[in-house]
């Protein structure tokens, strides 16, 4: 069994994904999480073939060395077998890598990055259609995570965004355990 990522792994991963990103690539653990959250709870599997090249914007980035290329594959696989048993070992308890920050208006829970990873991860595992009770979940995620939504999510107040948050947990759960289902 791999052991979980420490907090030393977690920030030399994130400084990689900043290293090695571009504007389309996953540039930190938040979407990173979101985006191997939606992996674990894919209909299908998705090799790391598959969808490390996603996670750098479409293709392996160009190392400096070896030793970092190493580096990188092996805490973003550990790191993808890390989200993958959390959720597998107690879905209900599996929570989000959201980000936070303190604004005006106190302590605040960051969605976006986290749904927009969510999202990437359902394109790359070329998601199929889902039943209308699946879709709504699918819907409290991709609220978040897709641009075209930017001009409601700047009209919703601050109280309005941070009622969204356990709606997203709970999409997140309730389209793991649909999923499994699936595949059982």
């Amino acid at each position: 069994m791999l052991p979980p990522l420490s907090d030393k792994e977690l920030d030399r991963l994130e400084d990689l994904l900043i290293t090695y990103g571009n504007d389309y690539s996953v540039l930190n653990l938040a979407e990173l999480n979101g985006f191997l959250t939606a992996l674990a709870s894919s209909p299908v599997a998705v090799t790391p073939e598959q969808w490390l090249p996603a996670v750098a914007g479409g293709k392996v980035p160009k190392f400096k060395s070896q030793a970092q290329e190493e580096a990188y594959t092996a805490l973003m696989l550990r790191y993808a077998h890390q989200v993958t048993e959390e959720l597998a070992d107690n879905v209900d308890h599996f929570e989000p890598l959201f980000e936070e920050s303190e604004g005006e208006e106190g302590a605040a829970i960051i969605m976006e990055e986290w749904c927009f990873g969510y999202m990437r991860g359902t394109q790359v595992a070329e998601w199929s259609e889902l039943p209308p009770e699946q879709d709504q979940l699918l819907k409290a995620i991709s609220l978040h995570g897709l641009e075209d939504n930017f001009e409601l999510l700047d009209s919703m107040s601050f109280d309005e965004l941070q009622a969204c948050v356990p709606q997203v947990v709970e999409a997140a759960r309730g389209l793991y355990r649909y999923q499994k289902q699936q595949r059982h």
